[in-house]
């Protein structure tokens, strides 16, 4: 089983501070206490350890999860798992990396990457380890690869950059685009409002920070404004002014956290994945005071296994959960105040769908979110015997956050590998009509989270694409074909 790493992206499972550790601590993880004898070593000296690279971890008892590396010539320069290198050795036939820090509970905690073979100047596998105290308690095996541009691609194909403008702090989360403005939601700091009537100048109106919470997504409907939020539930705003918001209440009583947020008409949606693993279902007729129609808890799925809901699409009465592990279902809300399960495609995880009508059918676009996702196309037409139809994958290290169709073109964002612009019209053989890469090594913050690069679309129906990108913040394209 995979682990929940879109909430959670490394394996740093009792984060505390940076330390240099004692001798005790490192123990089990030190280089000279893990095997290699099987491994092919000599090969380690055709690698260029330089760079951002993405992490594959699995472990010994068949979990894993996928995270990122950033590599330079000195241990100070250099992270792993979003924590900083303590320790590096690098050399023709070793390749070694260990961080150490304090957990929660005072534990002294080691992460080790040790090298096993190089397959050329990018590519690795190796041995992962996790020492508490010295103690070995979590083992694996890991593959990496080296983060560049796919081979043979330009910056872009028929997608143009009309504006770009970076967020002041922090990265974006979400996107909402109305009004002529671009509502970005970023964790901790909250929200940024920008004036993008003139996209080819996008420009910063206005900001909220909360004082201790992390915004998630944003949705606005008319003049109230929606904020799925990690410790108040759904923050609601008035939006009578554009630029300047406020907030009128948050939903439920009891706080909990939401990642995602739809509308159906007066019906609001709300995937909540801690602490319930539910989907909150809210008559909204009176938009700015939402009323609780039911706590709804997909059936048959297992929150303790991982199953949890972390994205929510509603469209003909019906709602489509992205349930990770669980796949994505189909329930019936003709009457939203009793949900009723329909079907599943549990075939692969699900981190995010789009629906829509293509040639007659009803088609689902769900995606996951983890080393090999990938997109696959599901003819829900019979909601309870969902069909896959055709998929497209690109490259396994990179994976896909955020898709959203119109009319026969479907837009993606890929993360690393930037906007991708494919069209449906024939659902079992989408193809890539278009593209933008829009990641740069040299960017800020790379090489921090296997999360990195375009991370949200919005296709509003006014000639532009509008995305978030982690570390370039707000971007507009065109398309030019």
């Amino acid at each position: 089983m995979r682990r929940l790493f879109a909430l959670s992206s490394t394996l740093v499972l009792a984060l505390g501070c940076g330390k240099d550790s004692t001798s005790n601590a490192k123990a089990e993880c030190q280089l000279e206490a893990i095997d290699l004898s099987s491994c092919q070593r000599s090969t380690l000296g055709a690698l260029n350890p330089e760079g951002v690279w993405n992490l594959n971890i699995q472990l010994n008892d068949g979990t894993g999860a996928a995270s990122a590396m950033r590599l330079s010539g000195a241990a100070s320069g250099a992270s792993m798992l979003g924590l900083t290198v303590t320790e590096r050795q690098v050399s023709g036939d070793t390749f070694y990396l260990a961080s150490d820090i304090v957990g929660t509970d005072s534990i002294d905690l080691r992460y080790a990457l040790a090298g096993c073979a190089a397959t050329g100047p990018g590519k690795l596998t190796g041995v992962f380890r996790r020492c508490q105290d010295g103690r070995l308690d979590l083992q694996g095996t890991f593959e990496a690869v080296r983060v560049a541009r796919r081979e043979g691609e330009a910056e872009s194909d028929k997608v143009a950059l009309v504006g770009e403008v970076p967020l002041p702090r922090g990265q974006p989360t979400e996107l909402a685009v109305a009004n002529g403005h671009a509502y970005v939601t970023a964790g901790t700091e909250g929200l940024f409002i920008y004036d993008v009537r003139t996209p080819n100048a996008p420009r910063k109106v206005s900001e909220s920070k909360p004082s201790d919470d992390f915004y998630s997504d944003v949705l606005v409907n008319g003049t109230t404004m929606y904020l799925g939020t990690k410790k108040s539930g759904i923050a609601v705003f008035d939006l009578t002014d554009p630029e300047s918001p406020v907030r009128v209440r948050s939903v439920p009583d009891k706080a909990v956290e939401v990642q995602s947020l739809a509308i159906d008409g007066n019906t609001l949606y709300a995937a909540s994945p801690y602490p319930n693993a539910e989907v909150l279902i809210y008559d909204i007729s009176t938009p700015n005071t939402p009323k609780l129609l039911t706590r709804y808890f997909v059936e048959g799925a297992e929150p303790g296994a991982g199953e949890r809901p972390l994205d929510v699409m509603v469209t003909g009465g019906k709602l489509y959960v992205s349930h990770w592990t669980y796949g994505m279902t189909v329930s019936d809300v003709t009457n939203p105040a009793k949900p009723k399960l329909l079907g599943r495609f549990g075939a692969a995880s699900s981190r995010t769908t789009a629906v829509g009508t293509v040639g007659g059918k009803t088609l689902a676009f769900d995606a996951g979110e983890d080393w090999g996702a990938h997109l696959s196309v599901l003819n829900v037409t019979i909601p309870e015997s969902p069909v896959q139809m055709g998929e497209f994958r690109m490259r396994p290290e990179v994976s896909i956050r955020s898709v959203t169709l119109s009319g026969t073109k479907l837009y993606v964002a890929y993360y690393q590998d930037g906007l991708r612009v494919l069209d449906v019209s024939v659902p079992g053989e989408p193809r890539q009509v278009g593209y933008y890469n829009t990641w740069r090594e040299s960017d800020a913050a790379r090489g921090v989270s296997f999360f990195d690069g375009l991370n949200t679309l919005r296709v509003p129906g006014d000639g532009y694409v509008y995305a978030t990108e982690t570390s370039r913040g707000l971007l507009i394209f065109r398309e030019t074909e």
